[in-house]
């Protein structure tokens, strides 16, 4: 069980109420992250794995949303990969390890402009982004049956 308080507390979390639209919005701009990837993988696998990490978060983002919650300033993204991990449950500690090892890859490509990885790791990126994303969607469509189609069909 995830103790959204402690993470409020911590400043790290605010309470929102769910916006349905919002979390649409999210889950299919990650859908279409993906597609982006898909573009770019061939001519630039470090910033093809930067935007499959930000598939994954915006799909984390969306699951906080669907909980109520939205990330405060801080450490967003950490509190994203660690919020997701923990409401996800223990079936996807490879994934949320995955997410969290590209939310650093990410950091480093971005920070420190030193490049981050290669095909390989850009398709192991899009592999955890697709995995993030169902599991995401499966969730939220089983917390929230009026979002079922939409979330499925975007």
């Amino acid at each position: 069980m995830v103790d959204f308080d402690t993470y409020q507390r911590r400043g790290l979390l605010k309470k929102c109420d769910s916006d349905f639209r919002q979390i649409a919005r999210q889950i299919s701009r990650a859908a279409r992250d993906m597609h982006t990837f898909a573009l770019v993988v061939n001519d630039d696998p470090e910033w093809a794995a930067t935007i499959a990490y930000q598939s994954m978060l915006r799909a984390g983002r969306a699951l906080l949303f669907s909980y109520g919650y939205l990330p405060a300033d801080g450490q967003q993204h950490k509190t994203v990969v660690e919020l997701t991990g923990i409401m996800l449950g223990s079936g996807y500690e490879v994934v949320i390890r995955q997410f969290d090892r590209f939310r650093k890859k990410r950091n480093v490509f971005f920070y420190e402009s030193r490049d981050a990885g290669n095909a390989g790791e850009a398709a192991q990126a899009a592999e955890t982004a697709r995995s993030l994303i169902e599991a995401v969607r499966n969730d939220i469509a089983a917390r929230h049956i009026q979002l079922e189609l939409d979330v499925r069909n975007e």
